[in-house]
C-alpha cells in the first residue's frame, strides 16, 4: 500500500505567495497613507500654531499704536498708512532694547530667505523728534513673523466723517482721521487662508495730539474706545 504523500504542492505555494504579497502590497499602502496624513496634519497644526503665535503679538503691537501727526503746519496728518498688502503705523512700544518714545512699525510680505519664499515680516524703527515720515523703515532689520506666506490683505474700517456710518475699504485714504478697526486676511504658500483677524484701535478716530515741539509727549484729547 502506497503511504499518502504529504507537504504543499508548487500551485498552493505560488498561490501562498501571491495572496501574502497582496496582503504586505495593502499593508505598507495603508501604512504609507497614514503617514502622509500625520505628516501633513502635523505641517499643517504647526502653521496654524506659529499663526497664532504672530497673531497674539500683531494685536499687541496693534493695541499700542499711538495717533502721532506727521509735524506738517499745512494739514492734519496722523501717521498711519493703510494700504491693501501693507500697514504702517506708530508704536508706543520703543524700538530697541535701550532708550525709550516711539518707534516706527510696518507689516508686509517680503521675499524670505530661500529662493522663491515669501514671509510676512515687521520692520521697527526709532521715531525720532524730527521724523516727517515712514523712510526710516527702509533701513530698519526686518523680523519674521510667519514664514512661507503667498500674500497679506489688509482692510480698514472706519468714516470719513462724524455723519457717515463706518464701512470697510481695503485702503485708508483719510489722513485725518484715524481707522476703528484693522482687519487682516493671510494666505500661505499653499494658497490656504489662514484664520482672519480683526484687530481694533484704542484711539478714537479724531484723537488729537496736544501740541510741543518734537511731537513726543502727544496724548490723545478724545478717551479711548471701551
Amino acid at each position: 500500500m502506497r503511504r499518502a504523500s504529504s507537504g504543499f504542492t508548487l500551485i498552493e505555494v505560488v498561490l501562498a505567495m501571491v495572496l501574502l504579497g497582496t496582503m504586505m502590497l495593502l499593508l505598507y499602502s495603508g501604512l504609507n497613507f497614514s503617514i502622509r496624513s500625520w505628516d501633513a496634519s502635523d505641517v499643517n497644526g504647526r502653521r496654524v500654531a506659529d499663526w497664532r503665535v504672530s497673531e497674539n503679538f500683531l494685536r499687541r503691537e496693534v493695541s499700542e499704536l499711538y495717533p502721532m501727526r506727521w509735524p506738517d503746519p499745512a494739514q492734519l496728518r496722523y501717521a498711519f498708512d493703510g494700504k491693501p498688502a501693507s500697514l504702517r503705523f506708530v508704536s508706543s512700544r520703543r524700538a530697541g532694547i535701550t532708550g525709550g518714545g516711539l518707534s516706527l512699525v510696518s507689516i508686509d510680505v517680503e521675499p524670505g530667505a530661500e529662493p522663491r519664499k515669501r514671509d510676512l515680516v515687521m520692520r521697527r524703527a526709532m521715531a525720532t523728534g524730527d521724523v516727517s515720515d515712514f523712510a526710516p523703515l527702509d533701513a530698519a532689520k526686518p523680523v519674521v513673523l510667519l514664514t512661507d506666506v503667498d500674500d497679506v490683505h489688509f482692510s480698514y474700517l472706519g468714516a470719513d466723517n462724524d455723519f457717515t456710518d463706518p464701512t470697510w475699504s481695503d485702503e485708508w485714504k483719510n489722513q485725518a482721521r484715524m481707522p476703528l478697526m484693522v482687519r487682516m486676511a493671510v494666505r500661505n504658500a499653499n494658497g490656504e487662508a489662514l484664520p482672519e483677524m480683526s484687530m481694533k484701535l484704542m484711539v478714537g478716530p479724531t484723537a488729537g495730539c496736544y501740541e510741543n515741539v518734537f511731537q513726543r509727549e502727544c496724548r490723545p484729547r478724545l478717551p479711548s474706545h471701551p
